[in-house]
């Protein structure tokens, strides 16, 4: 599986990518209802449509590494270990953000309300793992056997189907599984550890790596040809668990496992330099956003540079930012 430090080299190069595919994300999120049919507006759209895998990622990850075998996760260990974290740095980092965006609406003189306080879009992620975590002993029983795993994977689509597809059969089958985010992330949970621990022929991977430029073609010219035409200012199709979204994560998954091997030492270096800080950057990297994610930055010159630059700009910032705050023995669990 390619270790080093009996970590799985891939696994964390799929978390940095992930990484940089939310802070895009967010980046080109900007623009995508504004100026309908300009240079800018094109280059967003695709821009947003192509980083959609970032969040089924790090759900697939998860499921890669807490339902091996030889991992032991109880309810016990979730509830000492794994949750307490994520809870500590839900609770610091939204209070932090209310701060900010208080201090924010003060200086522009702007009514002070909960609901424009509590707006910290990136946090939502932790309450949604953290409800799949304690699904984990379940998903861990259905995990060791592989055509049971391969049947829940089938059904869990077919939900997925019946939530975005009008036809009547999909649809009742669907009515089969009505639930929220958790059980519909639960199923990245199960598809990252059995892309991970089971074989996949080449001919099953020529046909994930199409499916996924299919989804990719789909997603981009719906969110292009749909507002473009009719004017009308509406996301269609990338939401994480669409069927667009969902063959871009899988194909994505497996790309980088197939690649991981062949990317040299200068690489591995710099994901062993970045792995611990990543969650850091994903609690942080909002601050930075709202610095250099502005017009200011974003039109010094084509949206083709500027605004991976600021990506990487906020990235790099995000990165220091954690290692500075891990330097603090009071805040360090914050963003662990």
């Amino acid at each position: 599986m390619n270790r080093i430090n009996n970590r799985i080299v891939y696994l964390d190069l799929i978390r940095v990518i992930a990484t940089l595919g939310v802070i895009a994300l967010h980046v080109f999120a900007t623009d995508f209802y504004n100026n309908v049919g300009s240079y800018n507006w094109f280059v967003t759209v695709i821009g947003n449509c192509l980083v959609r895998w970032c969040v089924p990622l790090f759900v697939m990850i998860s499921g890669a590494l807490f339902l091996q075998s030889t991992k032991e996760v109880s309810y016990g260990i979730l509830l000492k270990k794994h949750i307490p974290r994520l809870a500590l740095a839900y609770i610091f980092w939204a209070f932090v953000y209310c701060a900010c965006n208080a201090a924010r609406f003060i200086m522009l003189g702007r009514e002070l309300s909960f609901n424009m306080l509590a707006h910290v879009f990136h946090l939502w992620y932790i309450p949604m793992i953290i409800g799949v975590y304690l699904l984990i002993p379940v998903l861990r029983k259905i995990s060791g056997d592989k055509n049971l795993i391969q049947s829940i994977l089938i059904l869990w689509i077919l939900y997925l189907l019946g939530n975005f597809c009008k036809l009547q059969l999909i649809t009742h089958i669907g009515v089969l599984f009505k639930g929220n985010a958790i059980f519909e992330f639960s199923g990245y949970f199960l598809l990252g550890y059995y892309l991970s621990n089971y074989t996949i022929t080449i001919r099953q991977i020529r046909w994930i790596y199409l499916i996924g430029i299919i989804g990719a073609v789909v997603c981009i010219s719906v969110n292009l040809i749909v507002p473009y035409i009719y004017g009308v200012r509406k996301s269609t199709l990338i939401g994480y668990t669409t069927p667009p979204v969902v063959a871009m994560s899988l194909a994505l998954f497996v790309l980088i496992k197939q690649l991981t091997p062949k990317i040299e030492h200068k690489v591995i270096a710099f994901i062993e330099y970045v792995r611990k800080d990543l969650f850091g950057i994903y609690l942080t990297h909002l601050m930075w956003l709202f610095i250099l994610n502005t017009p200011i930055f974003r039109d010094l010159c084509n949206h083709l540079i500027s605004l991976p630059l600021i990506i990487i700009a906020i990235f790099v910032l995000s990165l220091y930012t954690t290692k500075v705050i891990r330097l603090i023995p009071l805040l360090k669990k914050t963003v662990e």
